[in-house]
C-alpha cells in the first residue's frame, strides 16, 4: 500500500501548532530604546484607611464563623460539669481556709 503524501498550508500548521508563546514580547522599536525612563515622583496618594472598629467587627465575625458550636444537649452537659467542678474547688478551698484559721487561733490564743 503506498503512502499518500499530504500537503499542508501554512494557515493549517497555525492551527496545529496554536498560537505563538507570550512569553515571546515584540520588538521595541529602535527609537525607544534610547529613551530615558519617566521620572517617578516621590508623592504618595493618600490611602483611605478603614476604620479600625470595623476591620474588627468584620475579623471577629469571621472568626465567629469559624467556631464549631456545640448542640444544646452538649452545652447543658459541658454546664453541668463546670458547676460540678466549681463546688468541688469552692469545697476544698473552704476546707482549706477552715483549717488554717483554726490553726492561726490556736498559735494566738
Amino acid at each position: 500500500m503506498a503512502e499518500k503524501s499530504v500537503k499542508t498550508t501554512q494557515s493549517e500548521k497555525s492551527k496545529v501548532a496554536g498560537p505563538a508563546p507570550k512569553s515571546q514580547a515584540p520588538a521595541k522599536p529602535r527609537r525607544f530604546l534610547n529613551m530615558p525612563a519617566p521620572a517617578k515622583t516621590n508623592e504618595k496618594t493618600p490611602t483611605r484607611q478603614p476604620n479600625r472598629l470595623q476591620k474588627w467587627f468584620r475579623e471577629t465575625v469571621g472568626e465567629l464563623r469559624k467556631v464549631s458550636w456545640p448542640t444544646p444537649k452538649e452545652a447543658w452537659k459541658l454546664t453541668k460539669i463546670v458547676l460540678a467542678v466549681m463546688v468541688v474547688v469552692a469545697v476544698f478551698l473552704g476546707a482549706l481556709d477552715w483549717i488554717f484559721s483554726q490553726l492561726i487561733t490556736l498559735l494566738v490564743a
